[in-house]
C-alpha cells in the first residue's frame, strides 16, 4: 500500500496571517473537517474569527491529539479540585501544562477559538480548566477574576445571606 502525503491546507487568519497545515491533523475541527470535505479542491480557507495566536494554539492541541481524544471531564463537575484532580482530567502533563500556561484572558479566548473551530475535546478541557479556577475561589472573587457584575440587588443579597448554605 503506497502511503499518501497529506494535503498541505493554508489557513488565513482574522490578523491576515497564512499557516500552512496538514489537513490530516484538522479532523477533530468539525468547521475544518466539513470545510475540506465540502471545498476539498480549496487551499486556502479564513478563519474570520480566529488570530493567528489562537490558530497556533489549536494547532499544537491538534497535533498532540492527532491519534487520540483527551479524557471524558466528569459531570457533574465536582465543587472544590486540586492540582491532582486537574492533571488526572487533562489528561497528562502535556495537556496540564499547555493550559495552565495560558492567562485567563488567553483561556478565554482560545476557548472562543476551538467553539468557532467546533473542537469538541479542547472546548471541553479549556472549560474544566476554567470551571477549576472558578470553583476554587469566594464569590466575589470570582466575579472579580472573571469580570462578572452582580446584578442583585443589595436587598436581595441582604435576603440570600440570611440563610448560608452551610
Amino acid at each position: 500500500m503506497v502511503e499518501v502525503a497529506p494535503k498541505k491546507v493554508k489557513l488565513k487568519t482574522s490578523d491576515n496571517i497564512i499557516k500552512e497545515v496538514d489537513s490530516n491533523i484538522l479532523m477533530k475541527s468539525k468547521l475544518l473537517d466539513n470545510l475540506l470535505k465540502d471545498f476539498n479542491k480549496e487551499e486556502l480557507f479564513f478563519l474570520p474569527d480566529v488570530d493567528s495566536k489562537y490558530l497556533e494554539l489549536v494547532i499544537k492541541y491538534l497535533e498532540h491529539y492527532k491519534d487520540f481524544e483527551p479524557k471524558e471531564v466528569p459531570k457533574p463537575f465536582p465543587e472544590r479540585t486540586d492540582e491532582e484532580f486537574m492533571k488526572g482530567i487533562l489528561n497528562d502533563q502535556w495537556t496540564y501544562d499547555y493550559l495552565t500556561n495560558q492567562t485567563l484572558e488567553e483561556l478565554i479566548n482560545l476557548l472562543n477559538a476551538a467553539d468557532y473551530l467546533q473542537i469538541e475535546g479542547l472546548i471541553n478541557i479549556i472549560a474544566a480548566k476554567l470551571a477549576h479556577e472558578m470553583c476554587n475561589c469566594e464569590v466575589e472573587e470570582a466575579r472579580k477574576k472573571f469580570g462578572i457584575e452582580c446584578d442583585m440587588t443589595e436587598e436581595e443579597i441582604a435576603e440570600i445571606d440570611r440563610y448560608p448554605l452551610d
